[in-house]
């Protein structure tokens, strides 16, 4: 009977480190993303961005790329922090610039000066490839056929739960908006219907 309890004992053991193991792991974690070459950024590919979706405990995952460099994204980055407060997402944001390079730092603590708890990663560099030439590479392989395919910053990807690639949004989304230094139009009309709404409203 002391053998079996003890037993018993050991497999409610290892039940509870398996669970603290395998479901308390986040989806960095769960994806085996490699930190690049700063702390607090991890590197991505388009395979990893949709893996992160996957693994969210959230039905929607969002990503919002950004330059320390690019005006937009400066303006643009509250909202996009701002739908966390009010939808059930998760939210990353996505640096363009070189990973060992030095406005990929500025860029990751613009964004920690004032979001002290955000996610950044950083689109992992190709051998022999520029900053352009890997942003345009990551954008083929994550934009779907039916969204157009613009080299621009700012933009909004929307993932849902299965990893499948709902929106991609450019700049011609808001090319008739009032004023571009604010993308809440833009993000109403296409971003949030796509999204699990929680009790409040982004206000005008």
């Amino acid at each position: 009977m002391l053998l079996f309890f003890g037993r018993m004992k050991c497999l409610v053991v290892l039940f509870l480190l398996c669970y603290v193991n395998c479901f308390s792991q986040t989806p960095i974690e769960k994806c085996k993303l490699p930190q690049s070459h700063y702390e607090n950024i991890y590197s991505v590919t388009s395979d990893d961005v949709k893996c992160l979706a996957k693994n969210s405990e959230q039905p929607n995952t969002l990503f919002f790329t950004f330059g320390s460099w690019c005006a937009p994204c400066i303006y643009h980055i509250p909202t996009f922090f701002l739908i966390e407060k009010i939808y059930n997402v998760d939210l990353y944001v996505l640096l363009v610039d070189k990973e060992n390079h030095h406005l990929t730092v500025e860029a990751r603590d613009m964004v920690f000066e004032t979001y002290p708890n955000a996610k950044i990663l950083i689109i992992k560099d190709i051998e022999g490839k520029g900053k352009s030439k890997k942003y345009r590479d990551f954008l083929t392989k994550i934009t779907p056929s039916q969204f157009e395919n613009i080299e621009d910053m700012s933009k909004y990807i929307v993932l849902n739960k299965k990893g499948e690639v709902q929106l991609v949004t450019n700049y011609l989304d808001s090319k008739n908006d009032p004023d571009w230094k604010s993308d809440k139009p833009m993000v109403k009309r296409i971003v949030l219907p796509l999204l699990e709404k929680k009790n409040t409203q982004i206000k005008e």
